[in-house]
């Protein structure tokens, strides 16, 4: 075979190799996606009749249960598990520099509010910790037939200089050291939940065409309004199994629609 010839064949197979790789990759972030997002889209009344039939409250017991783990208990747990000495953002990024602190960005599982006085970084136990909370929640989800949210969290990482700023304009804030001041902590809100999808490839293409007819996503949004006291409380218990698993602590709002979590273990 000669040098001309050896040359061809290299490329016919470099350009083979890419072709198949084009279409592998078409298949699997676009054509596939966008074929389970209208197969659930289709399944629209389905999901809407279950929401219907369910008729899901917490019970005194799970409230109480809900709201053992005072504050105390989750500020001791902050201190022992969490990063000291965050007292303003630049502290925050020096740790995140070490490694002691990780980002939180928006996944399939959770979304953020528009953060006012704090920033999205936590410890990587908690990142864990919430990636758990999600695949929990969207499980549970499963179970009831019913479509898959993702929550919404609302406050993160309170650096001591914003803490004591909300202090001064929040009457509700604790003017106590508070577990958000050591990255272990998050608010999720409990009126707020986004219709998603269950692999990353899917979210990714509901995000990208939100807009589109086809995958219904608003109307989806819509039952999460109308139905979010169901969404609330299959959270709430997802939440308290949690809890008694020794994952995490967690405190019901009385004052503000949120549930007030923070971990309780390294992963």
């Amino acid at each position: 075979m000669t040098k001309q010839r050896i040359i061809v064949l290299g490329v016919v197979v470099v350009l083979i190799s890419m072709i198949s790789f084009l279409c592998i990759f078409t298949y699997y972030r676009i054509s596939l996606p966008v074929s389970k997002l209208k197969k659930e889209a289709t399944k629209y009344q389905f999901y809407k009749k279950n929401f219907d039939e369910i008729l899901f409250f917490l019970n005194a017991s799970e409230i109480k249960n809900l709201r053992v783990m005072v504050n105390d208990y989750h500020v001791e747990i902050a201190q022992k598990l969490g990063v000291p000495g965050l007292i303003d953002d630049e502290s925050v990024y020096q740790a995140a520099k070490e490694g002691k602190l990780v980002p939180l960005k928006e996944s399939r599982y959770w979304r953020i509010k528009e953060l006012k006085d704090s920033v999205a970084y936590v410890t990587p136990d908690t990142l864990k910790l919430l990636k758990i909370i999600g695949e929990r929640f969207q499980e549970n989800l499963k179970k009831q037939n019913l479509p898959l949210y993702r929550f919404t969290i609302s406050s993160v990482l309170r650096t001591q200089k914003a803490q004591e700023a909300l202090v001064r304009k929040n009457r509700n804030a604790t003017k106590n050291i508070s577990s958000h001041q050591f990255g272990t902590t998050v608010d999720i809100l409990f009126t707020e939940f986004e219709y998603t999808a269950d692999h990353q490839f899917t979210f990714a293409c509901l995000n990208r065409y939100k807009e589109n007819q086809e995958f219904k996503k608003k109307e989806f949004d819509d039952l999460a309004i109308t139905y979010g006291q169901c969404l609330k409380t299959i959270l709430a218990k997802t939440l308290l199994d949690l809890q008694k698993e020794g994952f995490c602590y967690v405190i019901y709002e009385r004052r503000q629609p949120v549930f007030h979590v923070t971990i309780a273990t390294k992963f």
